[in-house]
């Protein structure tokens, strides 16, 4: 199942006869933008299952002394929310975390509700991946000084830690690269529920879990192209670090984060009807 790439919300189909007939099977995705959004929840619907994926941090530095990859953002989970009709809840998605050296690298956090409820939490300033909370989950991978950064949290483990693979469907933490052209991003992780985990590959970009968006190689001298930036791979993926050779406006912005809200008998996370219905 590939990435959401449609407006910021969807919903499944309703089945029923009549007008105003209640919702059997939907969904809705929040993750186009990060932010504040509203769920309303549909007519019928009194339990909804959730997950979300907290923002990944971004670069923390100018070069490469130091300032390795972004932590990946958190996973968390839930099933049997209780909702009622008509009424709306609160949906946030976590931002990654911007690129440079000040104080806004870390990943925001993911939620429904509020933080208590279901959330994943987005990486801190720094190298530490976001932990979660909910009924089941995985911590996002810790990035490293002068290395790559970590893998998005899976749904039933951790995301890889840099140069290592994802766990229960987490991404991979992405390679050590060199500290002349800068270090690999972490891999993302997709909404549509626990699939295969990220492995990681010797000096490239973390591969993504369970659907996810992998992350980005690191240059070198044969493949740099002017410093591009190695951007978190989505959802959640931690920003490659900096090399020294990369000033600050190519360095790398962590993945951000997402929520996904399914509702329907039978459908529960972390893989059971949690595809796309």
């Amino acid at each position: 199942m590939g990435l959401v790439k449609d407006s910021s919300s969807f919903s499944g189909g309703s089945s029923g006869s009549g007008g105003g007939a209640a919702a059997a099977v939907g969904q809705a995705f929040y993750g186009t933008g990060s932010g504040s959004y509203t769920w309303r929840c549909p007519a019928g619907v009194t339990s909804v299952s959730v997950v979300a994926i907290g923002g990944g941090a971004g670069s923390n530095g100018a070069t490469s002394s130091g300032h390795g990859g972004g932590g990946g953002g958190g996973l968390g989970w839930k099933n049997g929310i209780s909702v009622s009709a008509g009424t709306d809840y609160v949906v946030m998605v976590g931002k990654g975390g911007d690129k440079g050296s000040d104080n806004n690298n870390s990943g925001t956090d993911s939620y429904f509700i509020d933080t208590n409820t279901v959330c994943g939490n987005g990486a801190a300033n720094g190298h530490q991946g976001g932990s979660f909370t909910g009924d089941g989950g995985g911590n996002g991978g810790n990035g490293a000084g002068s290395n790559g950064a970590g893998g998005a949290g899976g749904y039933t483990g951790a995301g890889g830690n840099y140069a290592q693979n994802g766990s229960g469907g987490g991404g991979a933490g992405g390679g050590n690269y060199s500290s002349t052209w800068g270090y690999a991003s972490g891999g993302g992780v997709g909404p549509f529920g626990q699939g295969t985990s990220g492995q990681h590959e010797s000096q490239r970009g973390g591969l993504a879990g369970s659907g996810g968006e992998n992350g980005k190689t690191g240059e070198n001298s044969q493949t740099s192209h002017g410093h591009e930036a190695r951007d978190g791979g989505l959802y959640g993926g931690g920003g490659g670090g900096p090399g020294d050779t990369n000033p600050a406006q190519f360095l790398s912005m962590g993945g951000r984060g997402c929520v996904r809200i399914i509702w329907g008998s039978g459908r529960s996370f972390p893989s059971t009807g949690t595809g796309d219905m």
